[in-house]
């Protein structure tokens, strides 16, 4: 859960612009200045050496926020994003469709006046950019940009890589990261998409020298997560929050961790929410949710996140984990928006649901939904991101795993 800030003002006053920003990385900050432009990352180190960026080779320049879990097939690397300027020598713009992994990418060619801005397929990592009178602001937060004192910023979208003229700040192309094949819609039965997902929890659970951690509710995605982990024997610790929790479900599944883990239930009383609370105002940029459907005129653009009661939760979770020391958060996030459309058959279990949760017989009907991508997708991303980021702690998405979401799309209709 790093954090990246690159531009070409002159920074002033680095701690005030980099305020939210240090949060994501709280083991090093470092600041250079190459050809006129500041690159600016704050590392969380989780897996592999400890490196600092950014990265530098020849005229190419790049920071990066994430995990690349399939670096190893590119080289010899210490850590993973050593492999990304490499990459991009050899296989040019388009590299990022090479990665398996979380991540948003700035990288910058001083020699072809090129830069690349990068998210993975679901921005499951911020990034904010904006481009006026001729300078030119990135970051993993938007405060971070508007503190340099531009007006004009926007999230970048998910599954796209950017390329711009460096010297003139035009977009010069345009690539997507990931192509989903939605006319293969014909599997029978489940088994490619659970070994999916079997690998998608092994790929973000192994080689961490930092502790694992769950929210366990009684819902199916944390779930799902906690009987991968306990059928790896993975280490981990499960926070579980009492409130209007199926407490049946919640009891079994704390009966079930496998023998190097372990959980533990709480009252999220009112002192806890206002500590969490007081915590994420005092840490967390203001961010507003924007969810809508696409087959309603219903839009809500009028909450804020720090408001959201399970944003408060996180807190008092991510606060417990952080004095535990467990560093890497294994998210449910993405379920909800794909695999199952917050309904059930055609019924719509909340306003935002996009078609009830019944998959037509050809998906180009419907094909992205709004949250696929946006709405709920973006708003509780940022509330996984924004939160846990708040404490230094890095979130891992299975559910959002490429091959994991290409093999429910594959699934039969009836499935």
């Amino acid at each position: 859960m790093c954090s990246i800030l690159f531009t070409s003002k002159p920074i002033e006053n680095l701690d005030y612009v980099n305020y939210f920003n240090k949060f994501r990385g709280p083991d090093n900050t470092n600041s250079v200045n190459i050809s006129g432009y500041t690159f600016v990352h704050n590392l969380l180190s989780i897996t592999g050496t400890f490196t600092i960026q950014p990265f530098v080779v020849g005229d190419v320049v790049c920071i990066y926020n994430g995990e690349i879990y399939n670096y190893k097939e590119f080289g010899d690397y210490k850590s993973d994003g050593e492999a990304i300027i490499p990459l991009y020598l050899e296989h040019g713009e388009k590299f990022t469709s090479l990665l398996d992994g979380e991540f948003s990418i700035l990288l910058v060619d001083f020699s072809k006046n090129k830069m690349i801005v990068s998210t993975d397929v679901f921005a499951t990592k911020p990034l904010w950019v904006s481009i006026e009178d001729g300078q030119v602001g990135i970051a993993s937060y938007e405060s971070a940009i508007k503190r340099l004192g531009f007006k004009n910023i926007q999230k970048v979208e998910a599954n796209k890589t950017f390329v711009y003229n460096l010297q003139n700040l035009s977009l010069v192309d345009t690539h997507t990261v990931y192509e989903f094949d939605i006319d293969n819609q014909n599997k029978k039965d489940f088994s490619d998409w659970s070994k999916a997902f079997e690998e998608a929890i092994r790929k973000r659970t192994e080689n961490c020298r930092e502790g694992i951690f769950i929210g366990l509710s009684s819902g199916y995605d944390s779930g799902a997560i906690a009987c991968e982990l306990n059928k790896q024997n993975v280490p981990y610790k499960a926070y579980s929050v009492r409130g209007r929790e199926n407490q049946y479900v919640l009891q079994a599944r704390h009966a079930k961790f496998n023998k190097n883990s372990k959980g533990s239930i709480y009252d999220f009383t009112a002192d806890k929410w206002a500590i969490a609370h007081d915590y994420i105002m005092k840490c967390v940029e203001h961010f507003m949710y924007k969810t809508y459907s696409s087959s309603s005129d219903y839009n809500e653009f009028d909450l804020a996140l720090q408001n959201d009661n399970g944003s408060n939760g996180l807190s008092f979770i991510c606060s417990l984990a952080k004095t535990e020391n467990y560093k890497i958060y294994i998210s449910g996030q993405g379920a909800d928006e794909i695999f199952s459309d917050y309904g059930f058959g055609g019924v719509k279990k909340y306003n935002h649901s996009n078609f009830g949760g019944l998959f037509p017989k050809n998906l180009r009907d419907i094909f992205p939904w709004a949250s696929f991508f946006g709405s709920s997708m973006v708003s509780y991303l940022a509330k996984e991101e924004y939160i846990s980021g708040a404490y230094g702690l890095e979130g891992r998405y299975p559910f959002l795993d490429k091959k994991v979401v290409k093999e429910f799309l594959w699934l039969d209709s009836d499935l």
